[in-house]
């Protein structure tokens, strides 16, 4: 087993003289961590409490395990507690925070104490997200740079959240370096090539490749990539894949045998899926799957490998001498051949829209906004990744943004639960009404975001009535960023009003 890891990621290899540049004060987040679970309150105790930024400790929870409290074995690698530390990590770790290794193995806030306690000894005088994340190897920082960047909306194991407070402004300030790779390059153009530890896999010269084998890594990217560099594994796969973008790297050459398999190993290739498959609604997204399907293609294509269910198979299907059930019940095989066959290209649609609002709000008063939407696309929406916007103009500012809740200014939510098509779905979220001085109709516009990918579905508005606090002044305006320009005569009938509105939105 490992010495010395955290989050399953060499200490060994952590550089502590990285330049990074600090944020301003200013351009923090008055709530870094927020959200209905306990566990936005526990990273903000444990981590205010030991000196290390709540956020990073959020944010390395999500990276690692999804916000889940795991203890999993794969390829002679096993992952613990909240932030998916090895157990001789996790012992180090309980020591320095003066808590029992059984109490950081199976408490959430005594797994958490121990890795902030690990983080914390790498440099006593650590202070800042920075200084933290300057401690930190290349790749597990580019990581949680991009978390950070575009916030998390999150959920513990009961379905409670965890908000992220988004902070765009750490990819323009922080001054950090790439990671080097090893000399070579991919057989499969779109991956990045990182070389495997040449321990932990077979030099060959093979041309005849009958299959191709599907795992899950029962870890992190970053962990998983680390872990095959490392001369005690022994085992290795020839690419790796994670789950919230579907970036590839390639480890070991194609012609080259990777120990992923067992006895199964001879001609095949074998493709891991950053992971764990108890939790597959967490893990194996859209870009995954997707880009998975096109690495699949690549490769049946080149070794005449049938596209098909058999040929290209899980590890826990594989005649390979072993008792491996990944990547597990939860992984659509139906939906990911079906992209293997066709090379699919995901369509992101949205049909008719129903929204659930307060009819009416004080200034400083708050509401919950519940937006119902058909999934009409040909892809799942994913936690996390599919996000309602702020539009009119895109991205703009708005102004019943709730700090805690949302997860910036132009972004309300993720959806609530995992939406296959042809589902519905719906993204719940809370919204302040601001300071005015005379009783006006707000007109707030939303769209659906596939992060980093594109906008889609029909313009959804959020329209109701802001009185000031202490009663009306008397007179009547109209706001926004729709067009609400004739509500105010409906305030006529305000008596009427009924205390929420429900409005339906044409899909496209």
């Amino acid at each position: 087993m490992r010495q010395g890891t955290l989050g399953c990621v060499a200490l060994a290899t952590l550089l502590a003289g990285a330049c990074v540049a600090p944020l301003s004060d200013s351009s923090a987040p008055r709530v870094p961590v927020g959200g209905t679970s306990s566990l936005a309150g526990m990273f903000t105790r444990v981590g205010t409490e030991m000196g290390v930024p709540p956020e990073l400790l959020a944010s390395l929870s999500y990276v690692e395990t999804r916000l889940q409290f795991v203890s999993a074995t794969e390829h002679n690698r096993t992952t613990l507690g909240l932030l998916g530390l090895s157990p001789a990590d996790l012992a180090l770790g309980a020591r320095l925070a003066g808590v029992t290794d059984a109490a950081a193995s199976t408490d959430a806030e005594a797994s958490v104490r121990a890795a902030a306690a690990l983080l914390k000894s790498r440099d006593p005088s650590a202070r800042t997200l920075e200084d933290f994340l300057a401690l930190l190897d290349d790749s597990t920082r580019a990581e949680l740079i991009a978390v950070l960047a575009r916030g998390v909306d999150g959920q513990d194991a009961a379905g409670d959240s965890v908000v992220i407070a988004a902070r765009p402004e750490i990819d323009r300030a922080a001054g950090f370096g790439t990671t080097q790779q090893a000399l070579g390059g991919a057989d499969y153009a779109p991956a990045t090539w990182s070389a495997a530890y040449s321990g932990n896999y077979q030099a060959a010269s093979r041309t005849k490749i009958d299959h191709i084998v599907i795992h899950d890594t029962e870890g992190s990217y970053a962990g998983s990539i680390s872990w095959f560099k490392d001369p005690a594994a022994n085992v290795s796969a020839h690419y790796v894949i994670k789950s919230s973008t579907g970036a590839i790297t390639q480890m070991v050459k194609e012609k080259d045998i990777a120990w992923h398999d067992a006895c199964f190993n001879t001609t095949t290739v074998g493709i891991e899926h950053e992971g764990y498959a108890a939790k597959p609604e967490l893990w194996f997204t859209e870009a995954m799957y997707v880009e998975s399907a096109k690495l699949s293609a690549y490769l049946a294509d080149k070794y005449q490998v049938p596209k098909e269910h058999g040929s290209i198979l899980g590890h826990g299907e594989a005649p390979d001498c072993s008792d491996h059930s990944d990547p597990g019940p939860g992984w659509n095989w139906a939906h990911y051949i079906d992209l293997v066959k066709t090379g699919g290209a995901p369509t992101f649609l949205a049909g008719d829209a129903t929204v659930d609002a307060p009819a009416s709000l004080t200034s400083g008063e708050t509401g919950t906004v519940t937006v119902t939407i058909t999934n009409n696309g040909n892809v799942a929406w994913d936690l996390d990744l599919t996000r309602l916007g702020t539009t009119a103009p895109q991205d703009r500012e708005s102004t019943v943004f709730l700090d805690g809740d949302w997860l910036s200014p132009s972004r309300a939510t993720g959806v609530d639960t995992k939406v296959e098509p042809g589902a519905t779905g719906t993204f719940t979220f809370d919204i302040i009404a601001p300071e005015v001085r005379e009783t006006e109709v707000l007109d707030e516009a939303f769209q659906l975001v596939q992060q980093d990918t594109t906008w889609f579905g029909p313009e959804i508005h959020v329209v109701f009535q802001v009185a000031p606090k202490g009663g009306d002044s008397g007179g009547c305006s109209a706001s926004g960023s729709g067009s609400a320009g004739t509500a105010c005569a409906m305030l006529l009938l305000g008596a009427l009003l009924p205390a929420r509105r429900r409005r339906a939105v044409r899909g496209l």
